[in-house]
């Protein structure tokens, strides 16, 4: 369900002595020339140039298992399954988002793919528009909160519509979860901060919140969001205030009890599994603030930006990542005491920073990535109106001029970068060279880069950042993998032959090792020791269409037609594209004479996508 649109919100009500503040309690700078239309007409079209480009970009990353490899976006019986399983629930074993309930980002992809197919740009175009939507909600809910200042507002929603912190979220298909559940809660910001508040729209607000849960998680913040700014509004209560808050506050209440029973009918409470669980509590308290220090840095000065940010935990208390984050957390703390008085819609703005920026700081329940440009999407908005509130004050204490000059070089240099940093997502090649670039030390991007280089059939290259990667770790295990596959496709099978042996010793439990050492022996004709190794790699990955397809492929080329036959079915039911699976089961079954069930196999694998 779509936002109703912030393009028309009512006049800003400056508040009563009932609402405990006044225009006057944040000063803001002379009203931009610009009427409310032209600023809303200008804010959405600055979020739609920045992000145009975006239109030309590709899949990349976990694009491919969400969108190219998802049965569920390809038809409306599955919508059963989208809202009783996790996220990834259509891949077997896929335990490290048993957390995630997430069942509306498969509906809107399935809208787009009922509309477009598999045409990247559109899958692009539903981030770009709402994004556009968004900042308007953001100019929209600043207007209010300034107390009509119309040049405050069109900060706000410029500097939200091209903060380059945003480019992961709009240009990355996979985080349109992000994007989804900020615009829709934003939409239910502005339904519910409405005075006087009807019926219809807290009904309505209700369910852009419940629709921002089912995009993800964190939404749960716009409670507290909400309550923010019933304290910075409210004064003294009286039997009226009361009503207006059972109004606001009752559907939400019954939005979040259908929201927790349809998420505990589908993943329980199931728990991240990332890897940073297994981290000490203590340790993970400690960590709170290196990721707010890194979190600050990308919104302050958002010169890094990558699809991956390294992230060490600290262990000392006097760990610079550390202090600095105590001092970003003193100075955020100091800000909220300060301003509650002075300038409420500033303090409501570093409210609405700190709150949604808090589940990203708490490492053991983060995803694989515990810094990301995607997290701050929400927070931003919180962001993006403090930044307002604050120029509106400079514009106070220096000359008019100073102060749009000021804020018209901020807005371009942050559009040259967002500019920029959209062209990195263009395909998994460029954004993991621009991540090895940011971080070139760091083993994951190398790795990335290896992998993607090696689909995109650049062997040699793969090879020197798979090489480059063993150097920096030589235990990390994916990369030994990957290299192996670079050596086989490079005509290198015996130096992949020997690595996996070695890989195989020490980890004999990794069928994706048993799984290349099986390639390398089939590419140096040695059959028996390729039926082993996939046989090893199919008995510890039975859900591997690959490992199934090479096992039934080995098979035949033995002559053993007959056992080749259950796992090459097999295969074939669990690969996205099964035209080979096809021919090695025609090749099997007329090797055992079966002709008719050749021909028909012959057929389907020249029918196969």
């Amino acid at each position: 369900m779509s936002s109703p649109s912030p393009s028309s919100p009512s006049a800003p009500v400056p508040q009563t002595p009932a609402g405990g503040t006044s225009p006057e309690s944040d000063a803001v700078p002379e009203a931009s020339p610009l009427r409310p239309g032209i600023q809303a007409v200008v804010v959405v079209l600055a979020a739609l140039a920045v992000y145009i480009p975006a239109l030309g970009l590709g899949f990349v990353y976990d694009d491919f298992p969400l969108v190219e490899a998802n049965p569920w976006i390809r038809s409306p019986a599955w919508l059963g399954d989208i809202f009783t399983q996790q996220i990834f629930g259509f891949i077997p074993n896929a335990e490290g988002s048993q957390a995630f309930y997430r069942p509306l980002v498969h509906v809107l992809l399935m809208v787009i793919h009922g509309v477009a197919g598999m045409a990247t740009w559109a899958y692009h175009l539903a981030p770009v528009l709402l994004h556009a939507t968004a900042s308007l909600t953001v100019w929209a809910l600043a207007r209010r909160m300034a107390a009509g200042s119309t040049a405050t507002a069109l900060a706000a929603g410029l500097l939200f519509a091209v903060h380059p912190v945003h480019v992961e979220a709009v240009a990355w298909v996979s985080a349109l979860m992000d994007v989804s559940a900020a615009t829709a809660g934003l939409g239910m910001l502005w339904l519910l901060t409405s005075r006087p508040l009807s019926p219809l729209r807290a009904v309505a607000g209700a369910v852009l919140w419940l629709v921002a849960a089912l995009f993800k998680e964190p939404a749960v913040l716009l409670l507290p969001m909400l309550a923010a700014w019933e304290l910075m509004a409210t004064g003294p209560t009286h039997a009226g205030v009361w009503r207006e808050r059972a109004l606001r506050f009752g559907p939400l209440g019954v939005a979040v009890l259908l929201y927790a029973v349809l998420r505990l009918n589908a993943v329980g409470w199931a728990s991240v599994n990332s890897g940073w669980d297994t981290v000490p509590r203590g340790i993970a308290f400690l960590n709170t603030f290196p990721l707010l220090a890194h979190h600050a840095s990308l919104l302050l000065w958002p010169a890094v930006l990558s699809v991956f940010h390294p992230f060490e935990p600290a262990t000392s208390v006097v760990d610079g990542r550390v202090l600095a984050g105590v001092a970003v957390a003193l100075g955020m703390g100091a800000g909220l005491v300060m301003l509650r008085r002075r300038a409420p819609a500033a303090w409501l703005g570093l409210a609405w920073l700190a709150l949604p920026l808090l589940p990203a700081l708490h490492l053991r329940a983060l995803s694989e990535s515990a810094v990301a440009e995607r997290y701050l999407y929400l927070p931003s908005a919180g962001f993006c109106l403090l930044a307002a509130f604050a120029w509106g004050t400079v514009a106070r204490l220096a000359r008019p001029a100073v102060a749009w000059a000021f804020g018209l070089a901020v807005l371009l240099g942050a559009t040259a970068r967002t500019q920029a940093q959209v062209g990195t997502w263009q395909s998994d090649v460029t954004l993991w060279v621009n991540a090895v670039e940011s971080s070139p030390v760091a083993v994951t991007p190398l790795v990335q880069l290896g992998d993607a280089l090696l689909r995109a059939g650049e062997t040699e290259e793969a090879i020197l950042a798979l090489e480059r990667a063993r150097e920096l770790k030589p235990e990390h295990l994916n990369a030994a993998n990957q290299l192996a596959r670079a050596y086989v496709d490079a005509g290198r099978p015996a130096e992949a032959r020997e690595l996996m042996k070695a890989a195989v010793r020490a980890h004999p439990d990794a069928s994706g090792f048993h799984f290349v050492l099986g390639l390398a022996h089939k590419r140096l004709g040695e059959k028996e020791a390729a039926l082993v190794s996939f046989q090893e790699a199919a008995r510890l990955s039975p859900s591997s269409g690959d490992a199934l397809l090479e096992l039934g492929e080995a098979l035949v080329a033995l002559g053993r037609a007959a056992e080749a036959l259950p796992p090459l079915e097999e295969a074939m039911k669990r690969l996205a594209d099964a035209s080979r699976a096809h021919r090695a089961l025609a090749q099997a079954h007329r090797a055992l004479n079966h002709e008719d069930q050749a021909r028909a196999h012959e057929r389907s694998a020249q029918g196969s996508p």
